[in-house]
């Protein structure tokens, strides 16, 4: 039997400890926990993605396309060889032996080089942005872990409350001092509970095995996340400069990057409205007959060039293509800027608005509650509330602890969407990935 005193005397830290043990996290038996931080689970994201593994090879392609351009096609070798067998048959013949190599007149080679170069580039940054998309899902899915189980644990304390007021009021019913009607509602609102929490329940399970699979971790493998979902208590107003968001935002560099392969491309298309020059060295070696002495053996050496001439081919259609290319390009950036600092805008003030609204809820409603639970502590104490008041105002404080959590927890959801719209990550552009050597 629970006298009032024994009640009353309950504290509520035993009711967080039961729901601290009850609520444990979903750590199989005989495995090591990944303990982690959001910014540890993005970069454990980054260490363990395969496809974002199978995207980082087309960087290496790119570096290789770049490593093997802007070198002279390969040199040509003849051998010619004639001689007058099915005419005179005077034993007369030619050998001829030659090299011939292709040589640009513009700057081709070195153009095309440059042109490899940013596509390097080019290919970095969308890496780069993918990274940064896997970093907004990974620090997403963590905070909605963090929140889910932060609402099991209050639901839990909810649960533990719940049955001592049914295991009460069995008891008091026993003796004829409530009704059955009140232990019928009591054991009511307790099944509700219980599926609540069953419910939050199979959602952590989701959501730690979404967490698990972006972070590229085994299903079976626990996670303790050891960031707490407290509200700051600054407000977070302090603006970021554009230019620091244009720098740390992949997709910008990206734009970016298409104007200067485009210039790049520009560059190589004007090179190429002039065919590469061959030049041809060869020796011959000569059998002929030459009157009065006969047959003679004689030696040539020459050189000679071929020069194409831009006529009816100079390459209009790759210029104007080009130029088609680098005016999308300028306009790509150029709606990167106007969707960046929208995108900004949003994040910056939806998180505004939920700090405000987690305050509020965390703040002088939970005094609130907490000193209206107080008042009919006293109250019972001294006779003038019964126990089912005192634990209504308990239960009470308890909803409204939960209802904080829920507003805390959506202001750390904007916060995330804030970090992916800034691209706030740990090692998103790795020092020296522009590097194309």
């Amino acid at each position: 039997m629970i006298s009032r005193h024994t009640f009353l005397r309950h504290p509520a830290a035993a009711l967080l400890s039961f729901a601290i043990v009850a609520g444990g996290n979903l750590f199989a038996d005989g495995a090591e926990p990944l303990v982690v931080n959001r910014d540890g689970a993005v970069e454990t994201a980054f260490a363990n993605n395969r496809e974002l593994r199978i995207a980082e090879l087309e960087v290496k392609r790119a570096k290789a396309v770049l490593r093997w351009s802007g070198r002279l096609d390969n040199p040509e070798f003849e051998l010619n060889y004639s001689d007058d067998g099915v005419g005179l048959d005077e034993n007369e013949g030619v050998l001829e032996v030659a090299f011939s190599q292709r040589f640009p007149i513009t700057s081709r080679l070195k153009d095309e080089k440059r042109l490899r170069g940013y596509q390097v580039v080019f290919a970095e940054a969308e890496i780069a942005e993918r990274r940064r998309e896997l970093a907004g899902e990974v620090d997403l899915a963590a905070v909605e872990l963090m929140a889910t189980r932060a609402v099991v644990a209050r639901q839990r304390k909810l649960g533990v409350l719940n049955q001592e007021i049914v295991t009460f009021l069995g008891e008091q019913m026993a003796q004829g001092q409530v009704s059955k009607l009140d232990l019928t509602q009591a054991r009511l609102t307790g099944r509700s509970i219980d599926q609540t929490i069953k419910a939050l329940a199979a959602e952590e399970k989701v959501r730690a095995l979404k967490l698990k699979q972006l972070m590229g971790i085994e299903p079976t493998r626990p996670v303790q996340l050891t960031d707490r979902l407290d509200l700051p208590g600054a407000r977070p107003d302090t603006r970021i400069a554009a230019e620091t968001i244009f720098g740390k935002r992949p997709d910008f560099v990206l734009a970016l990057s298409r104007i200067d392969e485009a210039e790049a491309s520009i560059a190589l298309e004007k090179s190429r409205r002039w065919e590469d020059i061959a030049v041809r060295v060869f020796g011959e070696r000569e059998r002929a007959v030459d009157e009065p002495t006969g047959l003679e053996r004689n030696t040539f050496l020459g050189v000679g060039t071929s020069i194409p001439l831009p006529l009816r081919q100079r390459n209009q259609e790759g210029i104007e293509r080009s130029l088609i290319n680098r005016d999308a390009a300028e306009k790509s950036v150029e709606a990167a800027r106007f969707h960046i600092r929208s995108e900004y805008e949003e994040a910056f003030q939806q998180r505004l608005a939920n700090w405000a609204l987690a305050s509020e809820a965390s703040g002088e409603v939970l005094s609130l509650a907490e000193e209206n639970f107080s008042e009919f502590q006293k109250a019972y104490r001294e006779g003038q509330a019964s126990l089912i008041q005192v634990q209504r105002a308990q239960e009470q404080q308890l909803e409204l602890e939960t209802a904080a959590v829920q507003a805390i927890a959506e202001y750390y959801r904007a916060d995330a969407q804030f970090r992916f719209v800034t691209g706030d990550y740990p090692g998103l552009i790795r020092k020296g990935a522009t590097d194309s050597k």
